[in-house]
């Protein structure tokens, strides 16, 4: 929960517990990268009175402990905005493979075909920043000149971002663009951009639909996001648990629709409210 992206997943889970009549509990480690926390806290909630669960795993192949007691005890499993590889539960999220595409036809647009880029992935343990560097990545190489150079892991840290960049720029002084798989690392590559006093006409492509980071695209810092709307992900986990305990069939995963955001429509996603945001 420390990020603006979390914070709206938490924002239409209690939405949706509300409209549906449900009593949720939320329950996380203190970081994103802290497996055996996480499942630690599975375990337990497992072991208590409960109809579902809904998990974001941490580790996206680290899953078999849980799901056996899960299975063993007949609750059903949900996973929400990040896949459980090997598993069976329905998953209710982005297509996160498209999301990387997207950035990568963008990218391609921006730098007519060629050039060199770097990547700052999430931690790859974890399905949507795996996929989304595998959708950029088969893009690029089968349908650019585009060369990625840069390649690493900053945990969806802002100040992770804040160092890498300055590694890449130490580096490749001359790159041609950077994608970042969530806005808080790209936020972080701004960030550092500026201190250094690096040109602003080097395309960041980011993911997610926060505020802070499309106010960037307004302000011509970032140029464009991938939407993922952490707040209807949420609200359709709930209504998706509601209708399987309700007696209704659900028939495969659910993926929530992503988009480009650029300068020509974030004043809309702004307006229209279609950025995370935060229920009271």
């Amino acid at each position: 929960m420390d990020s603006e992206y979390c914070l709206s997943l938490k924002s239409g889970i209690e939405r949706a517990s509300d409209e549906f009549d449900v009593n949720t509990l939320i329950v996380h480690p203190k970081s994103e990268t802290d497996v055996d926390a996480q499942n630690i806290m599975i375990n337990d909630m497992l072991n208590s009175d409960l109809d579902a669960i809904v998990i974001m795993p941490c580790d996206s192949s680290n899953t078999k402990q849980y799901m056996d007691v899960a299975k063993e005890r007949g609750i059903p499993v949900f996973s929400m905005d990040t896949e459980m590889y090997y598993e069976d539960a329905t998953y209710i999220g982005s297509n996160n493979i498209q999301i990387g595409e997207i950035a990568g036809e963008y990218m391609s647009d921006l730098l007519e075909g060629k050039g060199t880029v770097a990547v700052l992935a999430g931690t790859l343990i974890q399905s949507p920043h795996a996929e989304r560097l595998e959708g950029f990545r088969e893009y690029v190489e089968s349908q650019t000149d585009i060369e990625i150079v840069y390649e690493e892991q900053a945990y969806c840290s802002f100040l992770e971002a804040v160092q890498k960049t300055k590694e890449i720029f130490d580096k490749y002084p001359d790159i041609d663009g950077i994608f970042c798989t969530n806005a808080t690392m790209a936020l972080g590559v701004v960030d550092r951009m500026e201190f250094m006093e690096i040109n602003n006409d080097i395309p960041i492509i980011g993911v997610d639909t926060q505020s802070d980071s499309i106010l960037k695209i307004l302000d011509g810092k970032i140029a464009g996001m991938v939407s993922q709307n952490g707040y209807d992900i949420s609200y359709e986990t709930i209504k998706t648990v509601v209708k399987h305990l309700n007696g209704e069939k659900i028939e495969g995963n659910i993926y929530i629709e992503s988009e480009l955001i650029t300068k020509e429509n974030a004043l809309k996603y702004l307006n229209s409210g279609s950025v995370s945001q935060t229920y009271n």
